[in-house]
């Protein structure tokens, strides 16, 4: 594997070409070839060592999580894909990265790519929308003509989030600035919070909430809901304060309140995949860097602002 990633942990200037053996392929993967990789917040968050107790990686280390690709070769078992295959994953967060030029991964964690798709836009899809997936149909139960509140629509995870909710059947709300409003409407928003226009009021109580922000933003969402109301948050005590009366408002609303961190899933992927072939979803792309070391560290810098519109994808054009 050529690819880019860290020696030691640190800011983007760590960044660097990396040179590691691609894994021996088994009975059960496929060796792919990566055509787009998908830039996440856990990319950056890795690479400056936020996670180095919950993966004690070995360095050097290639980072992403997140990619298209083309089959190149399949394992002696797998028998749902063949070579020049294009297929789209997120592979095991344990192991080697997809800022790379192939990768082994084993075949049940991945789907053929949605038709009518580029690799670009199929390397937006698997993190943000297994995530979604999990969080929604999974931890929520999310159903027909349920109240959804969602935050931070406009982002890598709303902008999915706010997709699946409608496939869903719910009613959705969403979180976001004034400026993005028509942005999340458009992805169909029944109901537009914006933040930046003085208090937030609603007269909706909500079945379910998707947390992406956790803190007081959060906190502040939690008078909108119903009690006895579901909360799915992606946000753990390393990413942000948590203010001391949610704990209180948690018990007091009676909420089942559970953490998501995303699994790969080729089950889940196929159905991704299926929504995104019945038009009931679409990849949102912010913006597409080469996957470069410049291009690499232009897109944490990016995504480190927290104010990016969907997705930011990183092409392998070599």
């Amino acid at each position: 594997m050529i690819g880019i990633g860290i020696e030691q942990y640190g800011d983007e200037q760590q960044l660097k070409t990396v040179v590691v053996p691609t894994e021996q392929l088994g009975p059960e993967d496929l060796l792919i070839s990566i055509k787009a990789s998908g830039v996440n917040p856990v990319d950056w968050k890795i690479r400056e060592g936020h996670l180095k107790k919950d993966f004690p990686y070995q360095l050097p280390l290639i980072l992403g999580w997140d990619a298209a690709g083309k089959v190149l070769a399949v394992g002696s078992k797998v028998q749902e894909f063949k070579a020049g295959d294009d297929v789209f994953f997120r592979p095991e967060m344990e192991k080697q990265g997809t800022y790379a030029d192939e990768i082994v991964v084993p075949a049940n964690l991945v789907a053929p790519m949605p038709h009518g798709l580029t690799h670009v836009e199929a390397a937006s899809l698997p993190l943000v929308g297994l995530t979604v997936f999990q969080a929604l149909v999974e931890a929520g139960n999310v159903q027909p003509g349920d109240n959804v509140l969602i935050l931070a629509g406009s982002g890598g995870i709303g902008s999915i989030a706010i997709q699946m909710a409608k496939a869903c059947g719910a009613y959705v709300a969403t979180t976001t600035s004034s400026k993005n409003s028509e942005f999340v409407s458009d992805l169909g928003a029944d109901e537009v919070l914006a933040y930046d226009l003085g208090s937030m009021n609603t007269a909706t109580e909500f079945d379910f909430m998707l947390d992406t922000l956790g803190g007081s933003s959060y906190g502040d969402a939690l008078k909108f809901m119903k009690k006895n109301a579901t909360v799915a948050t992606l946000i753990s005590g390393r990413d942000v304060i948590r203010p001391d009366y949610i704990d209180a408002l948690e018990k007091e609303l009676q909420l089942t309140v559970k953490f998501v961190f995303t699994r790969p899933d080729g089950k889940n992927m196929n159905h991704i995949r299926e929504l995104v072939e019945v038009q009931k979803i679409k990849p949102v792309i912010t913006e597409v860097f080469p996957l470069t070391v410049d291009g690499v560290r232009e897109a944490h810098r990016l995504s480190q602002t927290g104010r990016t519109r969907g997705k930011i994808v990183l092409s392998n054009t070599n």
